[in-house]
This record gives structure tokens, sequence and C-alpha cells, in this order.
């Protein structure tokens, strides 16, 4: 194999391998098609790998292919973080945290983390987004975030979980409904009732 393999053939490879489309790879890469699958045609024969299949119709990733975008996407993304805490090094930070949260979790919980964070780290920079539970998921497995805020009893095998508030679920009923605080028995009593839940995308573990 060859060492001529650059960081701009595996991220042009990525963007072929996004799109499944060289036209619209050049398009957002600003380069030109046919300057395009020269390179990819050269990462091919430096690697002595296949990694498209290309007809008239469509273009496909082979299995060496979507391995190399599974494994090169993660690679980027650590390579990205380890540049991008470079230059807060050189800006005199000494890190970035990215946080995911369900919006409650804005109203106390992280306002008063932050505040208390940034007493022992000064110089730590933070990313906030709000996001669902299980995009946060999928974000923390992927390594986009680095902490969330969820509510969820469980999560998949990898991650880690700490319990830091607890809230019992309220049952909101009209003024005029039948069931009140004197006669409630149980939920068994609104079984004919409509609800509004959660979707089912928010928190799976809610239905």
């Amino acid at each position: 194999m060859s060492n001529q393999i650059e960081l701009r053939h595996i991220r042009y490879f990525l963007a072929v391998a996004e799109d499944l489309h060289f036209r619209k790879a050049a398009e957002r890469l600003f380069i030109s098609q046919p300057g395009l699958s020269r390179q990819i045609k050269q990462m091919e024969t430096d690697l002595e790998v296949q990694l498209f299949v290309r007809n008239n119709r469509k273009v496909a990733l082979t299995e060496a292919g979507n391995y190399l975008k599974t494994e090169l996407t993660q690679k980027l993304k650590n390579l990205t973080h380890i540049f991008e805490h470079a230059k807060l090094l050189q800006e005199g930070k000494n890190g970035h945290l990215n946080f995911g949260y369900v919006g409650s979790a804005m109203q106390e919980i992280i306002p008063n983390l932050l505040i208390e964070f940034k007493k022992e780290h000064p110089n730590v920079q933070f990313g906030l987004k709000e996001m669902d539970n299980q995009k946060q998921i999928d974000s923390l497995l992927s390594k986009d975030i680095d902490i969330g805020f969820v509510r969820l009893d469980r999560v998949p095998r990898g991650l880690a979980i700490q319990p830091i508030l607890k809230e019992p679920f309220c049952l909101v009923l009209p003024k005029n409904h039948p069931v009140n605080n004197d006669n409630f028995k149980g939920l068994s009593a609104l079984k004919n009732e409509s609800f509004i839940l959660f979707d089912p995308s928010y928190s799976p573990s809610y239905q």
C-alpha cells in the first residue's frame, strides 16, 4: 500500500459515502466532479481496495467502503476534537464540554451546575444544545456530546447514568371531571379516557 493517503482523501471519501452521488459531493466540497473522481480513484489505488460500485444509475459502497465510512467518521471526529482542544489551549482554555439536555433541565439543574463547575474550572468552555432523550443517546454514542441530561431510567451499554433529580408523574384533570382527590383509587378508573402524553420518539420509556 502506498503512503499517499492524506486527510483530504478521507474528507472526499466521506462526502461521497454520505451522498452516494459524485456530483452532489463535489458541489458540497467545492471541487470539480472529475477532480473528485480522480481523488477517490487514487485513494482506491493506494489502498488497493475498491470503495464504491459505480454504474450509470447509482453509486454504492462496497463492504470495505462501508467499513471505512463507519471507522473514519469516528476517527475524523476524534481528530477534529483534538485540533479544537489544541486551539483552546492556545487561547488559554483548558477544554470544551458539549452538553445535551431536555428543556426542563435548563430551568434550574444546568444553570446551577454550570455556576458551581465554573468556580472550580473557570477556563472550560461549554456548548449547550436542547435535544430529546433519544437524540442525546445517539449523540453520546457517536461522541457528538460529552454529557446528556435525560429523563430515562436506563441507557444502552457503554454509557453510564447517574440520577440527579427524581420527580413524580402528575395526573392533571379538568375541574369538573368526576374523578378527584377524594375518590381517586387508581389509573384503572381512567382506562377509557384519552391522555395527552409525550411523543414516543421523545422518550420510549414513558409509554
